[in-house]
């Protein structure tokens, strides 16, 4: 009994030091979380779904059905599911955290062409998580902005990819989260009504 009661009474008195019994830290806001990278033009986005740890899971898709051919008269669909892993967040003030991508895996190579339905379906990138400006390698520098950040806050870059750009009268702060890919210059974001 006295063996267990000193286990205890360290095991108290450990979690008392500042580094012992420290939590895992974690992404703010409520997972998974959906965010969805588009243009609101075209048949193309990237959804990615996000967990609190950092990994997330996802796919671009692209649908051409006026890109036909013999074998493919229903047209040509670009497709790539993806998984992996961001790092988690440096907190940089109340709205922002800074974001570094550890890796990105497509689920099929690059190229990939398969059949199905009179579609021609052709294996893409995680387009959105590479930087396209470069050589395509996949993009590393990341920032997350929480509901209620300032627009006077975010890169025109970053403002020009989001949804509420179209309203008549654009608000001046995020309604949704909003995942920058700096090195891109492409950005996710959640659905406002669903913000949380």
């Amino acid at each position: 009994m006295k063996k267990k009661l000193s286990a205890l009474l360290l095991a108290a008195v450990l979690c008392l030091l500042p580094t012992a019994c420290a939590q895992e830290p974690s992404l703010p806001g409520e997972y998974p979380m959906e965010f969805i990278f588009s243009s609101g033009a075209g048949a193309w986005r990237t959804v990615l779904t996000l967990n609190a740890d950092g990994t997330f899971t996802g796919q671009y898709s692209d649908s051409n059905m006026g890109e036909t051919g013999a074998d493919h008269p229903n047209g040509t669909v670009y497709l790539c599911s993806f998984s992996g892993r961001f790092s988690l967040p440096e907190q940089l003030n109340v709205h922002s955290y800074s974001l570094t991508l550890e890796e990105v895996t497509p689920h099929r190579p690059g190229g990939e062409e398969w059949l199905d339905s009179g579609i021609l379906y052709v294996s893409a990138g995680p387009y959105g998580l590479y930087n396209d400006y470069t050589d395509g390698a996949m993009s590393r520098s990341f920032m997350l902005y929480a509901p209620a950040t300032p627009v006077s806050d975010l890169d025109e870059t970053l403002l020009s990819w989001w949804p509420a750009r179209f309203e008549p009268v654009p608000p001046e702060t995020l309604s949704c989260w909003a995942l920058w890919n700096m090195d891109a210059g492409t950005a996710f974001f959640t659905d406002p009504q669903i913000a949380n």
